[in-house]
């Protein structure tokens, strides 16, 4: 039976003499395994089009095991993606994250489009990295089903605290009064909790222009990876650690600080600007 649909590439290597093994993420068909006959060989038309990131259109067999790669066009590659190290490692992160929950022949429709969006912004020199990883985080925590709670404490529900900390085992922020429940929670500061806030309500095309204080993005960064780590039940992330043994990305540790000065900015024509003097925190709307 042959089936038409689109894809990405998630993963290429090679299979037999001149074959690849590719899994494709499909918007019909989820995830799935499927051989590229001879791609391999100096003239085939296939391999513009199976390469990790690309987005295109497939024509498959499907077989008994395996799908077969009838024919292939390729719609979007993605190159900038592979002419900047760390824009790869990036795109390599997303990758693992959506690999992780998406099963063999079970459609995704939201994670499928948020992973789109992603790569789409991740290869534009205009994108803040930083920005656009921490948002997908956040999307992708809410497209999966188990985002934060970060309105209220998700121990006693109250909205108000003095001191906030966040808990991947209990699935959101706990109230100074509610620490406790969770030793292993950590301190989150005001500025950013109203950037997780902030993220999770915008799409990502409109904060990928945002540029986040390199010790406020450390915080987040560290905040989400544990709380994704959490459940998804593993230890680390490989496109992390590659990042992080080549300088790109530090060893975060963050450190609870009563006064700190951070600012976050937006670049274009408009934008959200949340700034903390002294420990205290004020909203700016700029027209």
């Amino acid at each position: 039976m042959l089936i038409k649909t689109e894809a990405f590439v998630l993963r290429s290597q090679k299979y037999r003499e001149a074959d690849s093994l590719i899994v494709l993420f499909s918007r019909k068909l989820g995830k799935i395994s499927a051989v590229a006959k001879g791609s391999r060989r100096a003239k085939s038309q296939m391999l513009a089009g199976i390469q990790p990131f690309c987005h295109s259109d497939f024509l498959l067999y499907q077989g008994r095991s395996l799908y077969t790669v009838n024919q292939v066009e390729a719609k979007q590659i993605f190159y900038p993606l592979r002419e900047d190290y760390q824009r790869l490692m990036e795109a390599a992160y997303l990758v693992e994250l959506v690999d992780t929950e998406i099963n063999e022949g079970q459609p995704h429709p939201r994670l499928y489009s948020l992973f789109g969006s992603g790569l789409t912004l991740l290869s534009r020199n205009e994108t803040e990295l930083n920005t656009l990883v921490r948002a997908f985080e956040v999307h992708y925590t809410r497209v999966c089903g188990y985002a934060p709670q970060t309105m209220a404490c998700v121990a006693c529900g109250i909205v108000t605290s003095e001191r906030w900390s966040f808990s991947a085992a209990q699935g959101g922020i706990l109230c100074g009064n509610c620490r406790y429940q969770d030793p292993q929670a950590s301190h989150i500061s005001p500025t950013c909790l109203k950037l997780l806030r902030y993220l999770g309500t915008k799409p990502l095309q409109d904060v990928v222009r945002l540029k986040i204080h390199q010790k406020l993005n450390d915080e987040l960064q560290q905040l989400m990876r544990s709380y994704l780590l959490y459940h998804m039940e593993r230890h680390q992330f490989r496109s992390q650690k590659l990042l992080q043994q080549q300088g790109f990305l530090p060893v975060i540790k963050v450190r609870e600080k009563e006064n700190t000065s951070t600012t976050l900015t937006e670049t274009g024509k408009s934008g959200t600007v949340i700034k903390t003097e002294s420990g205290e925190n004020s909203d700016e709307q700029k027209e």
